[in-house]
């Protein structure tokens, strides 16, 4: 998604990054005065940090950009996470008749089917490719709207099965062949033959469904595309990207026509984009019950060793510094030249795990003057807009022990840091996140961060014995 930023937030970020001159982007060592600990010092302040969830409030609209393309859609089961527990996500959609008044062909009497399939343009795989994923569609109770943007909480009523499908997510690389040509990259599900004959007989005259898209959308509703988590789903682990607008997006009618003696085969699709528009909604379900990070969830007076990082919708990590303030006290006035929040990995035992960290991490915090969520202006937007390679985050992978990956982050606030140390500043608590998308109402700013629900990463907290996350604040005397 675009950033939307207006000028009277780019005004004030722009002001915000101009409050001090230091640069957060200089932090190369040939841009950093050298550590002489006479003069220039290098030292790592403790932080306290508490597990918390995001509130249903929190939840992203999924909906459509600008353009009118709807945004990525997610659908699988993750079924085996000892550390965050299991994942669901469904897919609700229309797919409609590109024109009304529609029809097939204009003899009826001559038509048969050949086949029903329900089709998904994808687009990426996050989780373990090789494992067995299954998914039923069924016929929507309730309708979508369509000038509608729903949450990942959204839930609609289903009842009659149409079909379903088992797959290897790899597999979905594989080209497939369709009448006279090859596809790729296209969950196909087919159909009941029952409900593709039902199609086959509806017609455009005043009052039936192929006569206006209301009609239609009074007549099928939609579908609901729902991930088995028993039975041929029970191993799933993996959740799958699909694109609704893309053109492999479709309910493709495959029937046989005679005319004048001859058979032909025919296709007719009904997209998800369509000049009258389709709804959609995205449903991830989180269930942590049993996992490691359900322990870390519960209040704790001293903070927690462990801090469980999910990709919307999941939840945060509240991080204080109360150390910044003894440090103002003891050392007075100093130019900070690096403030890093450095963040490590306490990975998995082997074998490693297919579900991999979140691309990026984020920060912000709530300022109790504005009493509103706020950026670091001055340090992530230099120029009015979200930049990850001045704020940080960016996902840092090496070896670890027994080659299993280990992954660190750096979020770099080396402005907020000063201007607490020198200006007398609030020392709010920061929340670290991995947002699939953030959102400053005040601001009227808005940015994509992840693809949605792709990442989860447990971190060493503030009081962990090995790879505790601290603040590293390089600085020089006054």
């Amino acid at each position: 998604m675009r950033p939307l930023v207006a000028p009277l937030s780019l005004v004030l970020l722009l002001l915000l990054a101009q409050c001090t001159k230091i640069k957060t982007t200089d932090l190369g060592a040939d841009l950093i005065p050298a550590v002489d600990r006479i003069n220039t010092f290098d030292t790592l302040l403790p932080v306290v940090t508490d597990n918390l969830l995001l509130s249903d409030s929190a939840l992203p609209l999924i909906g459509k950009d600008f353009s009118g393309r709807a945004s990525e859609h997610v659908l699988g089961a993750i079924t085996a996470d000892p550390l965050f527990g299991q994942t669901t996500a469904s897919i609700f959609l229309e797919l409609k008749p590109p024109t009304y008044k529609f029809y097939f062909e204009n003899v009826p009497d001559s038509l048969s089917l050949d086949s029903v399939v329900l089709c998904l343009k994808w687009n990426r795989t996050w989780g373990d490719t090789l494992a067995q994923q299954a998914f039923d569609v069924f016929r929507l109770d309730q309708g979508i709207r369509r000038d509608t943007s729903y949450s990942t909480n959204a839930d609609f009523p289903y009842t009659r099965r149409l079909g379903t499908r088992s797959i290897i997510p790899r597999a979905l690389n594989d080209s497939v062949p369709v009448l006279t040509y090859k596809i790729a990259r296209q969950l196909r599900i087919r159909l009941s033959d029952d409900f593709g004959r039902e199609l086959l007989r509806q017609d455009s005259a005043d009052g039936r469904p192929f006569a206006s898209d209301s009609l239609f959308r009074d007549y099928l509703k939609g579908f609901a595309v729902v991930p088995q988590t028993t039975g041929a789903g029970a191993a799933a682990n993996a959740l799958l990207g699909f694109a609704l607008s893309d053109t492999n997006t479709y309910l493709g009618i495959y029937y046989k026509v005679v005319r004048n003696g001859k058979t032909d085969t025919l296709a007719r699709k009904f997209p998800f984009d369509n000049p009258l528009l389709s709804g959609s909604a995205n449903r991830i379900a989180r269930n942590r019950k049993g996992s490691e990070m359900e322990k870390y969830t519960a209040p704790s007076a001293t903070g927690d060793s462990l801090v469980f990082l999910q990709v919307t919708p999941g939840s945060y990590a509240q991080v204080s510094i109360p150390a910044l303030d003894a440090f103002r006290a003891a050392k007075g006035n100093v130019i900070v030249h690096l403030a890093e929040l450095v963040a490590g990995e306490v990975a998995q035992a082997p074998p490693a795990s297919p579900l991999s960290p979140p691309i990026l991490l984020y920060a912000d915090y709530f300022d109790t003057a504005f009493k509103a969520r706020v950026p670091f202006g001055p340090d992530g937007f230099p120029t009015g807009s979200y930049d990850p390679s001045f704020l940080g985050g960016l996902r840092k992978t090496a070896a670890g022990p027994g080659a299993i990956p280990y992954t660190s982050y750096g979020i770099y606030i080396t402005r907020h840091v000063q201007s607490i140390l020198t200006r007398g500043r609030p020392n709010p608590p920061i929340a670290l996140y991995a947002p699939y998308l953030v959102s400053y109402p005040s601001l009227n700013l808005a940015f994509g961060v992840n693809p949605l629900a792709a990442g989860r990463v447990r971190l060493g907290g503030g009081s962990h014995s090995r790879q505790p996350m601290r603040l590293r604040v390089v600085y020089t005397r006054i």
